[in-house]
């Protein structure tokens, strides 16, 4: 991972950056034209996303048309439902092992299947 952030590398990648900079750009003069506000947190996890996914797996995750995009959005989503739900164990540490919600467990599934979606973009 260290590699991607080598000069040689960043200087490749410039072309990347500059287009997802200018979609960015489109993407607010968009909302821009049809009077809608632009949800910076969005739109900026968004560039980002793209930025880092396009670097390392040549594609645009956050790209909805995509299948495996949708895929991701969907494991992204329930990691946080998952993070925003309240968790006993948190509130008593006796509870932890037992993690009688099953946070823990709904975590690693949720994380397994991420594995999985990034084994399968990368072969």
């Amino acid at each position: 991972m260290e590699q991607l952030f080598v000069n040689g590398t960043m200087d490749a990648n410039q072309a990347i950056r500059h287009e997802k900079v200018q979609d960015l750009l489109a993407d607010t003069h968009q909302s821009n034209l049809n009077g809608e506000v632009v949800d910076i947190r969005r739109a900026a996890f968004k560039t980002t996303l793209n930025l880092l996914s396009n670097t390392i797996f040549s594609v645009d995750l956050a790209n909805s048309n995509f299948d495996t995009a949708r895929e991701y959005k969907e494991i992204v989503w329930n990691i946080m439902k998952e993070v925003r739900r309240p968790n006993l164990a948190n509130y008593f540490p006796v509870l932890k092992k037992m993690d009688p919600q099953r946070v823990r467990q709904h975590m690693e599934d949720h994380f397994g299947k991420m594995l999985d979606l990034f084994d399968r973009m990368i072969t």
